[in-house]
């Protein structure tokens, strides 16, 4: 999979931009404030529908626009995708070959897609939730399934926690106990099959991640794993709190060497590092799943590693179908990578 050419029109600080990419790599520089991590931003948004930083949508037109286009020409294999996105008046149209799609689900998985950012560490470093969207987003690209999985159960999710709330103003009420029981039953059919994914999932990027070098890392699943028997057991103590203490919505992802969690043995460099190879990973776990190269995203990476990992990676990266990577300085890049790229500045906005 390729992207051959990129428009934007006022999103975010691009009042209007289109660029030509070629097979392998691609360069884009410009100082701080440029639009580069903006055009990266804009990839993953035709990819998926949302942006790389959870970003409000009313607040990616460029101001005092209320609007924005994005287009799209990718090339997969043989086949040629046209994708286009209009926000206009508070509403998304996303078409893709000219039709007009009814949601997200027909557009997630059609342009695969991996990225990395000097956010990424946070998957490491940071709160439970992260590392479930990293989770969630990405297997969402590889199985269309698991999309509509996590919908359903997040739906299923808000229903219980309202009645949750109602039971424990109204304990006994009929009507709610009955709703509580069959939410449950649905949460747990859908929790089991989420659950399973995502531990199959892991356990593609713990294989990948030792083949990096990385074997004395451990990358452990830690799932709060539903049941109905356990669902019976904790139902009190739900109806006491107001809100779900069970299942999927609250798994999480332990790193550790030996038990130990590493944000207390590496370095901000090593993390860093592990981060960047854990997306690497993905490349692979996507290209053996769908039979084609996902776009590699690389924003910043040369202010991220020092030079004998750049070095290491080098090779790696021109292996890829399709790298597109940003800097704020010629001078960090490495010069072979300059020749062997097409590379292109951005003046600052």
């Amino acid at each position: 999979m390729i992207i051959k050419k990129l428009k934007i029109i006022t999103f975010r600080n691009i009042e209007e931009l289109e660029i030509d990419f070629i097979d392998k790599l691609n360069i884009i520089i410009g100082e701080n404030g440029s639009g580069k991590t903006n055009i990266l931003n804009s990839i993953y948004y035709l990819s998926t529908g949302s942006t790389m930083f959870s970003t409000k949508e009313s607040e990616l037109p460029k101001f005092p626009n209320s609007s924005f286009f994005l287009g799209g020409s990718f090339n997969r294999d043989t086949e040629d995708i046209k994708i286009e996105i209009i926000f206009k008046d508070k509403r998304k149209i996303i078409s893709i070959n000219g039709k007009p799609i009814s949601g997200l689900r027909e557009l997630v998985g059609v342009i695969p897609i991996i990225y990395f950012n000097y956010r990424t560490k946070d998957l490491i470093l940071r709160e439970p939730e992260i590392r479930r969207d990293f989770l969630d987003n990405y297997i969402s690209i590889m199985d269309k399934e698991y999309k509509k999985l996590i919908i359903e159960y997040q739906d299923l999710l808000t229903v219980k926690n309202s009645a949750l709330k109602k039971l424990k103003d109204d304990r006994g009420n009929f009507y709610y106990e009955t709703l509580l029981s069959t939410v449950n039953e649905g949460m747990y059919e859908k929790g089991i099959l989420i659950q399973e994914k995502r531990d199959s999932f892991i356990n593609k990027i713990k294989e990948k991640i030792i083949d990096f070098g990385f074997k004395d890392i451990r990358i452990d699943y830690e799932p709060k794993v539903i049941t109905l028997q356990e669902l019976n057991k904790i139902k009190s103590d739900e109806i006491e709190r107001g809100f779900s203490l069970l299942g999927p919505h609250l798994d999480d992802i332990f790193f550790n060497r030996r038990g130990v969690d590493i944000k207390v043995l590496l370095s901000l460099g090593e993390i860093e590092e592990l981060s960047l190879y854990i997306i690497l990973s993905l490349w692979f776990i996507f290209y053996e799943k769908l039979k084609t190269e996902p776009i590699f995203l690389l924003d910043d990476l040369f202010e991220t590693l020092d030079n004998n990992k750049i070095e290491n990676l080098i090779n790696l990266l021109y292996n890829l179908r399709q790298v597109i990577m940003t800097s704020f300085d010629e001078k960090v890049i490495p010069v072979e990578l300059i020749k062997n790229s097409s590379t292109f500045f951005l003046n600052r906005i």
